[in-house]
């Protein structure tokens, strides 16, 4: 509906066309719905997700019928809460950007090419960084690694 492709760019991708939300409330609400169903709510599950498997991990102590948890079991539950609280705020920084120029594009503003351009290549880049924070905050998951490149 509001994507459009622009040659003109020199990175060569396609992103919503923020410019037609000045001539049609259909292309505002379109917008607003996109920030809600690809923004707001993902984030929304995000958070509630890793809540639940932080508590998840923390009342599984409970589990064991021991009264305080192990050294190992606080560590786990740091590493997992460290690791959710990482990955959350990336995801939120990378995308909030794209975000706030969709809704500022849906109030009729401008939006102006190298702020469209930084917003969009700052949005996609987030597709790489899980693996990144996984590498550095995770050491199973970097001999997971290193097993499956044989180094």
């Amino acid at each position: 509906l509001t994507y459009s492709c622009f040659p003109d760019r020199m990175y060569g991708t396609c992103e919503i066309d923020w410019a037609k939300a000045n001539f049609s409330t259909i292309y505002k609400s379109y917008i607003v719905s996109i920030f809600i169903c690809c923004f707001f709510l993902p984030v929304t599950v995000m958070v509630f997700s890793y809540v639940s498997i932080i508590n998840t991990v923390k009342l599984s102590h409970a589990l064991t019928g021991l009264a305080d948890p192990t050294d190992r079991q606080r560590r786990i539950e740091r590493d997992v809460t460290r690791v959710s609280v990482v990955i959350c705020t990336a995801f939120i920084i990378a995308w909030s950007p794209y975000a706030v120029i969709s809704i500022w594009s849906a109030y009729g503003h401008p939006v102006p090419n190298l702020t469209s351009i930084l917003a969009s290549l700052f949005a996609k880049s987030a597709s790489f960084y899980n693996p990144i924070i996984y590498f550095g905050m995770s050491s199973k998951f970097r001999k997971d690694i290193f097993i499956l490149f044989h180094c």
